[in-house]
């Protein structure tokens, strides 16, 4: 079936209008907040070896089913990246970062072929942090800040309809316990079982308490709990972590269910679930924990790390549900009706620009009423523009809310008089 040469791929999509302008405020303020707790942004290729993937996360689901390979000309075997741990950590490793404790931050597309509906597409932007290389000892206080980071972004983005979910998954020891526990549960309900879960049971059950349909199931929700497989150091752990999160008045809930959906993950994991409905659905806005073992995939060895990333998408659909986002008007429309005028608007725009004023102009001549309709169109607030038997040195200025028409010093720009009528039209 030939396909439309005006349609984009499944699962993916444009950003424009009040979308891109969300999106640029949204990506704003994480590199805002990424400065402010000093984690230095860090950039890894959109494609890398696929090993790192199948390494990495052999039975989740995202290289199980959804990621995305294909041998190159030269026969390597490359995927688009699906999340952005993995390829930080061999970035890490390749380039020796590990000397000390790093905090790294990355935003960019990530790509998995999964089922695309509200809040999930194959192609969509993630932003993560992760605190590598600390100290087995700071673990509660590393927890905290992650936290606190996540609640200060919620923050300046105007999201405040959240719960917080937690869990302790403890080491691989004490995870494979209670995995063949968990197994040896679920293979007496086998029958009431999806299949893919079915095939879980053996290569994965962890992932049954995470699956959407089998979370519903009463049997499911009765399975063996983790906590009670933890060891007393566990125990001490998960309170030390807790008690600091109360200290702090971080409401939380623990959900000895909560396994996230990457296979690295040990000890602490959370997610903040979205409570607002906008979503149809309670997703995860953002989650994480520690991965003490995927270190080691890449040769480091003692390697405590930590880690979360956020869904953009996601965000973006709930501040655009929360309020009505203009989108960016512009400041100023410089209208000519001459070639002369075009070449002096120029100049002006160059100069008004200069002072961060949201300029456009026309560049082809045009009528006074077919301009003031471009002008009107273009969503200015005001226009600049020359008259017949103009004053010399003089330009006109007109309010396109009020009409109101004044003439303004073409040499002797007041730049404080035109902040003030911006503010002045914004606040009306």
């Amino acid at each position: 079936m030939k396909k439309k040469l005006n349609l984009c791929p499944k699962g993916t999509y444009d950003f424009f209008g009040q979308s891109a302008k969300i999106f640029i405020d949204v990506r704003k303020v994480f590199f805002d907040q990424a400065k402010k707790f000093n984690f230095s942004y860090i950039e890894t290729p959109i494609f890398e070896y696929a090993n790192i993937f199948l390494t990495t996360n052999q039975i989740a689901d995202i290289v199980s089913k959804e990621l995305y390979k294909f041998f190159d000309k030269s026969g390597r075997e490359l995927a688009l990246r699906p999340e952005g741990t993995a390829p930080i950590m061999r970035s890490v490793a390749q380039h020796k970062l590990f000397q000390t404790e790093k905090k790294f931050f990355y935003f960019g597309p990530m790509f998995r072929y999964e089922n695309p509906q509200k809040g999930r597409f194959r192609q969509f932007y993630q932003a993560g942090f992760e605190i590598i290389n600390y100290k087995k000892d700071s673990l509660e206080f590393q927890i905290l800040e992650i936290i606190v980071l996540i609640k200060s972004i919620f923050k300046d983005l105007g999201i405040n309809e959240y719960e917080l979910k937690i869990n302790f998954l403890s080491n691989l020891t004490t995870r494979n316990i209670y995995e063949k526990n968990l197994a040896q549960y679920f293979e007496k309900f086998s029958d009431k079982l999806e299949p893919i879960s079915k095939i879980r049971i053996k290569k994965n059950p962890l992932r049954i308490l995470d699956d959407k349909i089998e979370q519903e199931k009463e049997f499911v929700k009765l399975a063996p709990k983790i906590n009670t497989f933890w060891t007393m150091e566990d125990k001490n752990i998960f309170n030390r972590i807790t008690s600091i999160l109360e200290e702090f008045k971080i409401s939380y809930k623990v959900d000895y269910n909560l396994v996230r959906g990457l296979d690295y993950y040990d000890d602490f994991v959370f997610e903040f679930i979205d409570t607002s409905q906008t979503l149809g659905t309670k997703l995860a806005l953002v989650g994480g924990g520690c991965y003490n073992n995927l270190p080691t995939k890449f040769g480091l060895n003692n390697f405590k790390s930590i880690g979360m990333a956020f869904g953009i998408e996601r965000l973006i659909e709930i501040i655009k549900s929360k309020k009505n986002i203009k989108e960016q008007n512009l400041d100023f429309f410089l209208l000519s009706f001459t070639d002369k005028e075009i070449l002096l608007n120029f100049k002006l725009a160059k100069i008004l620009r200069k002072e961060n004023f949201l300029v456009d102009l026309n560049k082809t001549p045009f009528s006074v009423s077919k301009g003031f309709q471009l002008a009107k169109k273009s969503g200015a607030k005001f226009v600049f523009f020359f008259e017949k038997n103009q004053a010399k040195n003089y330009i006109s200025l007109k309010n396109l809310q009020t009409g109101k028409n004044e003439q303004i010093l073409y040499t002797e720009i007041n730049f404080e008089y035109l902040n003030s009528i911006i503010k002045a039209s914004e606040n009306a």
